[in-house]
């Protein structure tokens, strides 16, 4: 029985993704993709009207993939622990997925926000929520849109930081999850000032 559209899609997403992790972005083309679905090219654009579309899926995958491990971190009352929790939960994800967040950081700062599609952004916003829950309680003092807006730069930051977390190369003797923490939880201080304020 022939597959459907959809089958084959979900099929040259997971081959992508085999091929990601074992190769890197680098070696991910249309031609490669084929030799090792068994779809054709054309097949591929068919599917997806670029690679950069398909690794935009890819990180759609990611995401998705991050928020589930997200939502395993124990909640309590204490929101300033939650984000904690949250943190670890984000570094243990990038640590053990290192090449598919290398993908998506570097695929991710390529495009303005404004070229993102609706279903990548849904999907970002949903883990922007999971801090913005815990900081509002932990920040409540603080307006809203200032709230939103400091939500909204945290989750840049520890985004921008995981880049430190799947470098190799630079920064070998550093204690990168450590440093994470610190700076995640010096942003977090300064929060509290503004809140007294």
């Amino acid at each position: 029985m022939a597959k459907t559209k959809e089958e084959i899609r979900v099929d040259l997403i997971v081959k992508a993704r085999e091929l990601l992790m074992e190769k890197g972005l680098d070696f991910l083309t249309a031609r490669k993709l084929s030799d090792y679905s068994g779809y054709s090219v054309g097949t591929i654009y068919n599917q997806f009207r670029s690679m950069e579309n398909l690794i935009v899926w890819e990180n759609c995958q990611t995401l998705d993939e991050l928020y589930e491990a997200l939502l395993t971190a124990e909640m309590g009352s204490d929101s300033y622990e939650n984000l904690n929790r949250l943190l670890e939960k984000f570094v243990n994800f990038v640590l053990q997925h290192k090449t598919l967040w290398f993908t998506l950081y570097n695929t991710h700062f390529r495009d303005t926000i404004e070229s993102y599609e609706p279903y990548y952004l849904r999907r970002i916003i949903k883990i922007v929520r999971l801090l913005e829950r815990n900081l509002h309680k932990l920040f409540a003092a603080v307006p809203g849109k200032e709230r939103r807006l400091s939500t909204e730069v945290l989750f840049v930051t520890v985004f921008a930081l995981s880049s430190l977390l799947t470098t190799e190369k630079d920064f070998a003797g550093l204690e990168k999850e450590y440093v994470v923490r610190i700076l995640f939880n010096t942003y977090l201080a300064g929060m509290s000032y503004l809140a007294e304020k």
